[in-house]
């Protein structure tokens, strides 16, 4: 079955190639990874006891130790995003220019690029906000989908510093091998109060046995736009910058409760041009002033500059 919902923005760069159900998977997995809050003691991570904690110190140590994390103000990356059908056809082809604060708050910028009209999407703590053309967008379905995707990035590229960042119930799920005989670690990671800084509800993380880096996620997602609700995310091809391994490539899948894949590729998106502590003024990540004369980029429940159309969508 489907549910037809309102397209929730204009992607990125959206290279002629669109189908219905792009704009859902697009907003599930923008992506690329959250800040979050930072702890009490931020020169020292929040560990949680046990075999727990000895998990996730040895993954900040892999992706580049706590005092390196600690010292990246904010981060700008480009972000490739493909979203495939069921018959592994490609339905959209988007990139756009991420940047973010990583230790104050649920904060961020995505700027178009190469669009007609100049699109520029953000969160400022509990609010979102859109504009095109200076324009505001403000319908509650284009916004919420805009916020779901700009948590999701800040939320993914944070991993595994977020985890000792954010007021989150962390455990030890144990052990288990790989069809190919790979060795993981697994670690569980709880919000029990929503959280504005989380697209879910929870995650696990498995932790290559050898690297100490993540090989994938399993997770439940909060979105009611969502044809899924459970997902894998397969972390893929490291790279080193300023010292922080991130990977370079996610695929995205439909998973069930045991964290088998159980569906085709939705999406694969790729993070580069990664550059942290950028000349960013404060403003930068705030709503810009709008003339008490602008009126909203939207007529009669479509999204007039860009002629964006209901979309049913199949994920």
């Amino acid at each position: 079955m489907t549910r037809r919902i309102a397209r929730p923005y204009p992607t990125f760069v959206r290279r002629t190639l669109t189908r219905s159900g792009a704009a859902v998977a697009a907003a599930l997995l923008l992506a690329a990874g959250c800040r979050s809050e930072s702890g009490d003691e931020p020169d020292h991570p929040r560990l949680p006891d046990g075999e727990a904690g000895r998990v996730l110190a040895r993954a900040l140590d892999a992706a580049g130790g706590w005092p390196r994390w600690r010292a990246k103000r904010n981060v700008t990356f480009v972000s490739m995003l493909t979203i495939v059908d069921p018959r592994r056809e490609v339905t959209s082809d988007s990139i756009g220019w991420f940047a973010a604060p990583l230790h104050d708050g649920a904060r961020a910028r995505m700027d178009s690029i190469g669009l007609p009209n100049e699109v520029r999407f953000g969160i400022d703590a509990a609010e979102t906000w859109i504009l095109s053309d200076g324009r505001p967008v403000t319908a509650p379905a284009q916004l919420a989908l805009t916020r779901f995707d700009m948590v999701s990035s800040l939320f993914w590229f944070s991993l595994p510093f977020g985890l000792a960042e954010q007021p989150a119930a962390l455990s030890y799920a144990g052990t288990e091998t790989g069809p190919d005989g790979e060795h993981w670690e697994k670690l569980r990671a709880e919000f029990g109060e929503p959280n504005p800084g989380v697209p879910g509800k929870w995650f696990v993380l498995y932790f290559d046995r050898e690297t100490g880096l993540i090989d994938h996620v399993h997770a439940k997602l909060s979105a009611p736009f969502l044809r899924h609700e459970l997902w894998v995310g397969q972390w893929r091809h490291y790279r080193d910058w300023g010292g922080i391994k991130k990977e370079r490539q996610r695929k995205f899948f439909p998973a069930n409760e045991a964290g088998d894949i159980v569906g085709a590729l939705v999406a694969e998106q790729f993070v580069e041009h990664v550059r942290f502590n950028n000349d960013f003024a404060p403003q930068h990540f705030r709503r810009p002033p709008l003339e008490s004369t602008t009126p909203p980029a939207e007529s009669g429940g479509e999204w007039s500059p860009v002629a964006w159309q209901p979309a049913a969508s199949t994920w």
